[in-house]
């Protein structure tokens, strides 16, 4: 009696222990919601870090990191906010690079995903046969996330698909001034995605007067990544947007950044001047390198 009541007391403090890790590091969770969409799955735990100074960057991607020359299997490590001292880095270069090693991955990430998932809309359409029941709630889920039916399998399509690298990163750098910015450093919101909700947690911006908004604020970089994916694929102004790359995909052409840059001047106050500035720190950084990157040690 007195063993079985210590061996229950040793379960119930393990389980204990356990929820107690739970909530004080969700990232060893794996995946949480508030992380990425419900479809990207086998995200390791410990592919999620919690960094608060650059250096520590350092640590986790060995030597090359001190480099400018960025690996084309990039390491499957996904930062859960930007460390703290980004503003305190006088070398622009290094911000820079900082920055992309944080945000890169994660672009990766998501995009995989998504091509994930529209390879299996692909295949359940040209299969032939009737959907499973399986397959017919899927499909359900995935048409609701993306604001249209399982039926309509067009416009699904032309919403299911990647945001390329380059523009991903040409917009949060510049958003985000690099990491740098106060939205960025709080609260993960390196896109400056607004919010009219009142019940959403978010940041009054200081340089609007009497704002009707607020700066969404996010739990992870990685939740507002996705945030500005599914913006772009599925909210009407960017409707040119989902236009053009469903074009570039039938036509057999890669999606070009550059030229979809070029639909975006519903995004910014600035119209045409935003895509000037987005297709500018596009080329100047080099960034289409990063459209033909993959993840290293695929799942």
């Amino acid at each position: 009696m007195f063993h079985s009541r210590i061996v229950f007391l040793a379960g119930l403090f393990a389980v204990l222990l356990l929820a107690s890790l739970l909530i004080a590091w969700p990232e060893i969770r794996g995946l949480c919601s508030a992380c990425a969409p419900v479809s990207v799955k086998n995200i390791r735990s410990t592919n999620f870090v919690h960094v608060r100074q650059a250096a520590e960057l350092e640590t986790i991607f060995g030597e090359e990191f001190r480099g400018t020359t960025f690996p084309s299997r990039v390491p499957r490590v996904y930062v859960r906010s930007m460390p703290h001292d980004m503003t305190e880095i006088e070398d622009t270069e290094r911000r820079k690079q900082l920055f992309l090693r944080i945000v890169v991955p994660q672009v990766l990430r998501l995009n995989e995903a998504i091509l994930a998932d529209r390879k299996r809309v692909l295949q359940i359409a040209q299969s032939g046969n009737t959907p499973s029941d399986a397959d017919r709630a899927w499909l359900a889920s995935i048409a609701q996330r993306y604001g249209t039916t399982s039926t309509d399998r067009r416009t699904l399509l032309a919403r299911l698909d990647i945001v390329p690298p380059s523009l991903a990163v040409a917009q949060a750098a510049i958003e985000s001034g690099w990491g740098t910015s106060r939205f960025a450093q709080s609260g993960n919101a390196i896109f400056g995605q607004r919010t009219f909700d009142p019940d959403r947690a978010g940041f009054s911006p200081k340089e609007v007067q009497d704002p009707n908004f607020r700066v969404q604020r996010f739990e992870s970089l990685m939740r507002s990544i996705w945030g500005y994916m599914i913006t772009l694929n599925t909210h009407p102004a960017h409707s040119e947007f989902r236009r053009l790359r469903a074009q570039m995909r039938r036509q057999g052409n890669a999606v070009d950044s550059m030229a979809l840059a070029t639909t975006l001047t519903r995004y910014s106050e600035e119209r045409e001047r935003y895509v000037d500035l987005v297709r500018n720190v596009i080329s100047v950084n080099a960034l289409q390198r990063f459209d033909s990157h993959r993840l290293a040690e695929a799942p």
